[in-house]
C-alpha cells in the first residue's frame, strides 16, 4: 500500500455513520476481550509465585475488560466484510490506543507505576521500544515483571494480526486492518486469503519463541527467565528481568543465542516461510536481508577494532560486544550488554545511525525500514547520474524486480515525514530542559521502537527523570513509530474527515 498518497481511496464508501460506528465498536470490542483473556497469563505467573496482592489487581482488570469486551462485542455485533481503507486507519489506531490503557492498568492497580508511567510502560512495551521508567526492574513482582515482558511478544506481531489469524469471517476488510498494521512500505502475501497469511506469520512466531527459549533454558536460565528474555527478543523490544539487562547472565552462549534470534526476528517473515518451504534461495537472494545483514556485519567489525584499540578488552570480549550492541541496536531490540558511550565517538555515532535504519520489512523491528534506505539510497544515486545524463534513462531496480515511480514517491514521501517528525519532536524534548544528544537520540530510539539512546537516556539509564511533557511526545513516538507514521497522523489531517 502506498501510505503517501493523499485522502483519494480513504473514503468510507457509501456506509452511514451508524454501520461504521458498529464496525469499528465491534472490532474494539473483542479486541478489549481478547486483552483480558491475555491477561490470565501473568495473573496465573502471579499465583503460582504466591503474589496474592498481584492476583487481585490483575482479577480486577481481567474483569473490566472482558466485561466492557463482552458487553460491547454484545451491543455493536455486525458484519465486518465491508471494512474500508478509512475505517481500517482508525480500528488500527484506536486498537492500539485502547490495548495499552488497558495494559496500563496492572501497573496502576498493584501501585508499581503512577498513571503517565504506567501509559509509558506499556507502550513501551507493546511498541516493542523497551524505553522503562523503572530504575530497580529486579524488585518488581513476578506477575508484574512477566506482564511487562510479554507486552512485548504481544506487540510484537501486533494485536490486530492476531485478531486477523484467530477471527477468519473478516473478509476483504481484513487486508484494511492488515495494511494499516503491518510494518514496511509493501504488504507480502503468503497465501490468497489474508487471514492465512497472518496465521502463518504467527506460526512462524511461535517456532521461533519456543525454539529460543528452549536454547536459553540450555543455557542455564531458569524458566521464568528464559520466557521473559524470548518475549523481548522475539518481539524485538528490550524488556529484561535484571537491572543490567543481559550482561547479568554473564554467560557467553547466551549472548550469541540472542544476537542470532534478534537478527532472525529482525528479519521478513516472509523470507523465514520461504526457508521453511524448502526455498532457501530465495533468502540468499532477497536484496533487503543481504544488505541489512551486510550492514550489520561492517558496522561489527568496524566497532570491535574500535573497542579493541581505544579498551583493554580482550579481542574476543571485544568481537563479541560489538556484535550484540550492533545486531540489538540495529534489530531495535535495545538489549544491553556493554556500556557503548564508554566506547570511542566513532562506535557511538555508528550506533546512533542505526537508531533510524531499523530492520527489514515484515519483521518486528521498528524505525525506517532497510528496504526504505536502500531504495532511497539508491533515488539518490540515480538523481546524481541524471545530473550527469540528463536523457539517459535509468530506472532504479532492487535485485531483480523494477521499481515504480510511485513506490519512490511513498519512499521519500515516509523518511521526509519521519525526519520531520524526529526533528521537531527532538525540539519539543530540547524545550523540556534536556540537553542535544540526550534530545535527539530519546526521540529517535522512540520512534524507531528502540529503547536506549545516548547521553542520559544510554543502555543503563531509565526514563524515570523525563518531564512529563517529555514522557508524553515520546509515547506519542512510540505510537507513530510503531504503525508508521501514516496510520496515526492520517487521523490528526482535516482530510480524514471530510466525507
Amino acid at each position: 500500500m502506498d501510505r503517501s498518497r493523499s485522502s483519494a481511496g480513504l473514503g468510507a464508501g457509501r456506509s452511514s455513520p451508524v454501520a461504521v460506528a458498529r464496525r469499528v465498536g465491534f472490532v474494539l470490542s473483542t479486541l478489549m476481550a481478547a486483552e483480558a483473556v491475555l491477561l490470565l497469563v501473568p495473573m496465573t505467573v502471579a499465583a503460582l509465585y504466591g503474589e496474592g496482592d498481584i492476583v487481585q489487581a490483575f482479577v480486577s482488570v481481567v474483569v473490566i475488560a472482558g466485561a466492557l469486551g463482552a458487553s460491547g462485542a454484545f451491543l455493536f455485533r455486525t458484519e465486518l466484510r465491508g471494512i474500508s481503507r478509512r475505517e481500517g486507519l482508525a480500528i488500527v489506531a484506536l486498537a492500539w490506543l485502547l490495548m495499552c490503557f488497558i495494559g496500563s492498568l496492572p501497573f496502576e492497580f498493584t501501585g508499581t507505576l503512577g498513571p503517565l508511567d504506567a501509559w509509558f510502560e506499556t507502550v513501551s512495551g507493546f511498541s516493542g521500544t523497551g524505553a522503562s521508567v523503572i530504575a530497580d526492574v529486579e524488585a518488581l513482582p513476578r506477575g508484574i515483571l512477566f506482564w511487562r515482558s510479554f507486552t512485548h511478544w504481544i506487540g510484537g506481531m501486533g494485536f490486530v494480526v492476531l485478531y486477523i489469524a484467530l477471527y477468519p469471517r473478516l473478509g476483504v476488510g481484513a487486508m484494511q486492518l492488515y495494511r494499516a498494521e503491518a510494518p514496511g512500505p509493501e504488504k507480502d502475501r503468503l497465501r490468497p486469503r489474508i487471514s492465512s497469511t497472518a496465521r502463518i506469520l504467527w506460526s512462524i512466531y511461535l517456532l521461533l519463541s519456543v525454539a529460543l527459549t528452549l536454547l536459553l533454558l540450555l543455557g542455564g536460565l531458569d524458566l521464568f527467565d528464559a520466557v521473559c528474555q524470548m518475549f523481548a527478543a522475539i518481539g524485538t523490544g528490550g524488556f529484561s528481568t535484571r537491572n543490567a539487562s543481559i550482561a547479568a547472565f554473564d554467560s557467553p552462549f547466551v549472548d550469541w543465542v540472542i544476537i542470532i534470534f534478534v537478527w532472525l526476528a529482525a528479519t521478513n517473515f516472509s523470507l523465514h516461510w520461504l526457508v521453511l518451504t524448502g526455498k532457501p534461495g530465495r533468502l540468499l537472494r532477497n536484496p533487503e536481508w543481504r544488505f541489512f545483514t551486510a550492514l550489520l556485519a561492517a558496522f561489527s567489525a568496524v566497532i570491535a577494532l574500535l573497542v579493541w584499540t581505544s579498551t583493554d578488552a580482550s579481542f574476543g570480549t571485544s568481537v563479541r560486544e560489538a556484535v550484540f550492541a550492533v545486531v540489538s541496536m540495529g534489530s531495535t531490540t535495545g538489549f544491553a550488554l556493554g556500556d557503548y558511550e564508554l566506547w570511542a565517538p566513532l562506535a557511538q555515532y555508528l550506533i546512533f545511525i542505526l537508531l533510524f535504519v531499523g530492520g527489514c520489512a515484515g519483521s518486528t523491528a521498528g524505525a525506517m525500514k532497510v528496504i526504505r534506505v536502500q531504495l532511497f539510497t539508491k533515488q539518490g544515486l540515480r538523481g546524481i547520474f541524471r545530473t550527469v545524463h540528463p536523457t539517459a534513462v535509468a530506472a532504479p531496480r532492487l535485485g531483480r524486480t523494477g521499481v515504480t515511480t510511485e513506490m519512490m514517491r511513498s519512499v521519500s514521501t515516509f523518511i521526509g515525514l519521519y525526519l520531520l517528525t524526529w526533528a521537531v519532536a527532538s525540539a519539543a524534548m530540547s524545550a523540556t530542559g534536556m540537553d542535544f544528544a540526550t534530545a535527539t537520540s530519546s526521540v529517535a530510539t522512540a520512534l524507531g521502537g528502540v529503547g536506549p539512546g545516548l547521553g542520559e537516556v544510554g543502555p543503563f539509564d531509565t526514563y524515570g527523570w523525563v518531564h512529563p511533557a517529555g514522557k508524553a511526545v515520546l509515547t506519542f513516538c512510540m505510537l507513530a513509530g510503531r504503525l508508521e507514521l501514516f496510520t496515526v497522523l492520517v487521523l490528526l489531517s482535516p482530510t480524514y474527515w471530510r466525507r
